[in-house]
């Protein structure tokens, strides 16, 4: 059954006997990777899976910590059984998370669990390359005994079975072939015809229950989840990334702010990843970083020269909107079209430090045109237009402190 969460990116609930478990997925960017350690070092993973079976599930009463080895073990199963089915971040740049939450149990939960995550990644309009099943197979055989061919093989097998059994060959993948396997025995071993036997019928399974989810959602959605965040790739200048960032991070910082953006992240070949629930807002900031890298004239989004009418010396832009900040100054907006630099050293009628405590993209201020030069250059200036500073109001230096007198002992007696 899906969607059974209506907040959620993705969800779904798949039951097999009395074996129930509960999917949700969330989408997120890429500061939402999994660091996983390791032996050979920490890895990011974009696609990763938690498993949490709390004891009701088995009607039982205990404490609920942090999951133990087996949540550990059973939660790394079933996202090895998925991985081969996650779109190339090319296709779909999104970080994946999968929980898998087992609300009863008396089977192979891991195996469900791969079944219902399966189903809410389509569910979340995940284009994943094939839906994904698992099963659980069981051996009845002399604890003493290799099994063979002619042994007894049972197919999805039920708690008491798992117990009293010898095997516990847990076998999951798609139609066309197997994604992951775990098996645990207790006899001496299993011959080559009895691993077969195993895996025809559980291939066997595997289909049918491959043909079940598919009358339940036969292929992904095509839209994601309204309260999924919507991501907008775009390509910039590596030159620009600066510019885009700005001076500790102000610029980026100031077009999340500014159009409710989740995040926005530029990688170093350029691509930046716009991330918002709102795609309205996620397309002006498209549009204030196109204009911020434009000015250079170069990449993709070069812009024609302003061919309109140039402001006079003397001409006061009021409310002229700060386009980018840099460290020796602002770039306002004069007319559409028009932008200026304003120097640091007009912005202000006392020393400016550094711009960015004191100005920020977005911002508009009151400018004066100072001068026009040959090539159509514009001089603005902030400062000449602000009231002059009075005698009594006029910041005063600080006055230094007196160095105090040294000690000196006093003269022996």
């Amino acid at each position: 059954e899906l969607p059974i969460l209506p907040c959620t990116h993705g969800s779904a609930l798949f039951t097999r006997g009395t074996t129930q478990a509960i999917s949700t997925i969330t989408l997120g960017d890429s500061q939402m990777q999994l660091v996983d350690p390791t032996l050979h070092g920490d890895i990011n993973k974009r696609f990763y899976l938690q498993y949490n079976f709390p004891p009701c599930s088995v009607g039982e009463v205990g404490r609920v910590g942090a999951p133990g080895r087996r949540e550990v073990g059973h939660g790394d199963l079933a996202e090895r059984a998925l991985r081969p089915s996650i779109p190339d971040p090319k296709e779909f740049p999104y970080t994946v998370r999968a929980e898998s939450l087992i609300t009863q149990s008396d089977g192979s939960s891991s195996m469900a669990t791969v079944c219902a995550c399966s189903l809410g990644l389509m569910d979340a309009g995940v284009p994943v390359k094939s839906p994904v099943a698992g099963v659980a197979m069981g051996l009845l055989v002399d604890p003493d005994t290799i099994a063979d061919e002619n042994s007894l093989i049972l197919t999805d097998i039920l708690g008491f079975e798992d117990a009293l059994g010898m095997m516990d060959f847990k076998i999951a993948g798609n139609e066309d072939g197997i994604t992951s396997i775990q098996l645990d025995i207790k006899n001496r071993g299993l011959s080559i015809g009895a691993v077969e036997k195993t895996l025809e019928k559980a291939k066997t399974a595997r289909t049918h229950i491959l043909s079940i989810m598919k009358e339940a959602i036969p292929t992904p959605r095509e839209q994601l989840a309204a309260s999924a965040p919507k991501i907008l790739e775009m390509k910039i200048p590596p030159s620009m990334i600066g510019r885009v960032i700005g001076p500790g991070g102000k610029v980026i910082r100031a077009l999340i702010e500014d159009n409710g953006l989740d995040s926005c992240d530029v990688s170093e070949d350029g691509t930046v990843y716009i991330m918002s629930v709102d795609l309205d807002g996620a397309e002006k900031a498209r549009a204030s970083i196109e204009e911020l890298v434009a000015e250079d004239g170069k990449g993709p989004f070069k812009k024609e020269a302003y061919t309109g009418p140039m402001p006079e010396v003397g001409e006061v832009i009021k409310d002229a909107r700060i386009q980018w900040v840099e460290s020796y100054g602002v770039f306002v907006e004069v007319r559409p079209g028009l932008k200026a630099l304003c120097h640091i050293s007009e912005l202000d009628a006392k020393r400016v430090e550094k711009i960015s405590d004191h100005f920020k993209v977005g911002d508009k201020i009151d400018v004066k045109v100072i001068d026009l030069n040959e090539k159509n250059q514009l001089k603005l200036s902030r400062r000449v237009l602000l009231p002059k500073a009075s005698p009594e109001t006029a910041a005063k230096p600080v006055p230094k402190a007196k160095a105090k007198p040294k000690h000196r002992t006093r003269p022996a007696e």
